[in-house]
């Protein structure tokens, strides 16, 4: 019989769906609702609370649930609801993996075993084949190959990065997985999705100093991929926020470009704005954003601010003596 604790902290891979046949359960209007709350948090934070009940049916209904909200996220039909699901279910699974009951019970290796992720201890660090690592690892400097440490074919991790490596598998699996079709959605699907609408957030890039024409290829590159939700690395976040800034653009408004993202915070990034404007921080070079990995073409500028020199220089220089815009 399929593991339904298991199943409930990580209803994404085989033992849920296991669960489900064995058990012949089937979603409900109870795990519609449930459901409505899982995309709703997802939708409002980028995460869901994990349950640590171990009652039967608490279990049951977190993997129903995790079911039903996938059928709403497929009636939505928007990609940015699907990205920050699998956010959401990714943060979700990296608070199991890191409590101590399923590292007790082998549930971390047996979630990285489904997830095609063979992790070997050593000594005091894993090592992971290097196929795995590069297809499985966040888009960070921080996890660049360059600045690990590389042996048989092997690279070594420690134990926060291993977790950091599943809750990434995790995130791109549900992100990957296709989604349900009907021909006719359920009345409660179609009443749920019509709530979790509204929680949306409205397609704004706000206009700036520059035309969006003068941009460089890489901002431009950037702005797209937060406008149709794809999870833009954090250092591709900063150079973007520094960009704006030198472009005149208020902290208020900058903000609203990144509300797309997956794992968008409005607190946590007005917050690294604001920082980043008070530091006073330069524009990275055109090599450090090809270190980045987001620079897209040889525009032989030296840094993306001098891109259209005769539009940023002045607006540069207006934006360090004009107030913030309020919204």
């Amino acid at each position: 019989m399929a593991d339904l604790v298991f199943a409930a902290h990580y209803p994404f891979l085989s033992e849920a769906k296991e669960w489900v046949k064995q058990a012949g359960a089937q979603i409900n209007s109870e795990a519609i609702s449930l459901g409505e709350q899982r995309v709703g948090a997802c939708l409002k934070g980028g995460a869901i609370a994990p349950r640590a009940s171990e009652l039967e049916a608490d279990l049951r209904a977190e993997v129903l649930s995790y079911a039903a909200s996938r059928v709403i996220a497929a009636c939505m039909a928007n990609r940015l609801v699907t990205s920050r699901l699998a956010v959401g279910e990714a943060k979700r699974a990296s608070a199991f993996l890191r409590s101590a009951s399923d590292q007790a019970n082998g549930f971390v290796e047996k979630a990285a075993a489904e997830l095609s992720l063979h992790f070997e201890q050593p000594g005091a660090q894993y090592a992971l084949p290097v196929w795995e690592y590069l297809l499985n690892t966040p888009r960070s400097i921080d996890y660049k190959l360059t600045v690990r440490e590389l042996a048989g074919g092997k690279v070594k991790v420690s134990a926060h990065q291993r977790l950091r490596i599943i809750e990434e598998a995790v995130r791109k699996k549900v992100e990957s997985f296709p989604l349900p079709k009907m021909k006719e959605w359920p009345l409660e699907v179609q009443e749920a999705s019509s709530r979790l609408v509204k929680l949306l957030p409205k397609e704004e890039i706000a206009p700036t100093a520059i035309a969006t024409e003068d941009f460089p290829p890489c901002i431009r590159k950037l702005i797209e991929d937060l406008r149709t939700s794809i999870n833009v690395p954090h250092n591709a976040r900063y150079a973007l926020a520094i960009y704006m800034i030198k472009a005149g653009l208020p902290d208020g408004q900058i903000v609203k470009l990144f509300q797309n993202a997956p794992d968008f915070s409005a607190e946590t990034t007005s917050y690294q704005v604001k920082y980043i404007r008070q530091k006073g921080y330069s524009m990275p070079s055109c090599s450090t954003m090809d270190t980045y990995g987001i620079c897209i073409a040889d525009c032989r500028c030296g840094t993306p601010t001098n891109y259209r020199k005769k539009f940023h220089g002045a607006n540069a220089e207006r934006s360090m003596s004009k107030p913030d815009e309020q919204l």
